[in-house]
């Protein structure tokens, strides 16, 4: 296997990244939730680890609204975590090394080395479960294939690790009742139990969870707030 620094460079920013809203503790607590719960599920198909996963994040991570904002949606991505795009946050079920490393740094200042040992345990169990170090284990070598964005090598190992084509007529068409009785029709056809249609009932269900709560938010916020903001 070749080696390689798994906090090196490996992504590009698209715009100028904002402080996380979660404490350190809070960052801590979840982080270690999502750890767990992946170890949990590692033996369970992809789909059953996916939600089991993402329950943990959503709603979670989603932020207070901030002055300004005329849409709700902005996320706190932590160094670990589940995603699609590099730039905010990983691939796959992800750990960003670099930034749970200065994590580290901080909390160990802060706390005089009081979870040291804990963020350690997290950083070497994604050393062998985050998909683009296991990606680049497999495919690096020592002369032609390099990292993502590292010019040193002819070959740059770069793929589409994680992405999806979004059917939004679908979506606006059917709405989430008219894709739940969709799937349902589907799980009603099957030969036996099926875990993908299973979590994606799940899914869907989060979904919502996630809005009640994210409308709730916006509903308390408006108690505070002038009446012009409000409109």
């Amino acid at each position: 296997m070749v080696k390689f620094n798994v906090e090196g460079a490996q992504n590009v920013n698209v715009s100028k990244l904002i402080p996380l809203q979660k404490s350190l503790l809070e960052q801590l607590e979840l982080m270690e939730a999502f750890t767990q719960t992946h170890q949990k599920y590692t033996q369970a198909s992809r789909e059953r680890r996916e939600i089991e996963c993402l329950k943990i994040l959503y709603p979670a991570t989603f932020r207070t609204v901030e002055e300004g904002d005329l849409f709700v949606g902005r996320l706190d991505f932590l160094p670990i975590g589940f995603g699609s795009v590099t730039s905010v946050g990983g691939v796959g079920h992800y750990c960003r090394f670099d930034q749970l490393h200065a994590f580290m740094d901080r909390m160990d200042e802060q706390y005089d080395g009081l979870y040291h040992d804990r963020i350690q345990a997290m950083y070497d169990y994604w050393l062998e479960h985050d998909v683009k170090t296991i990606y680049c284990k497999e495919n690096l070598t020592e002369t032609t294939i390099g990292r993502f964005i590292d010019p040193t090598y002819p070959v740059l190992a770069t793929a589409r690790l994680s992405g999806m084509m979004l059917d939004y007529p679908k979506l606006l068409d059917l709405g989430i009742d008219g894709l739940r009785n969709q799937i349902e029709r589907e799980m009603a056809k099957a030969d036996g139990p099926s875990e993908f249609l299973e979590t994606g009932l799940e899914a869907l269900g989060l979904f919502i969870k996630t809005a009640v709560a994210l409308a709730a938010n916006v509903r308390n916020q408006a108690r505070t707030k002038s009446k012009q903001r409000k409109l």
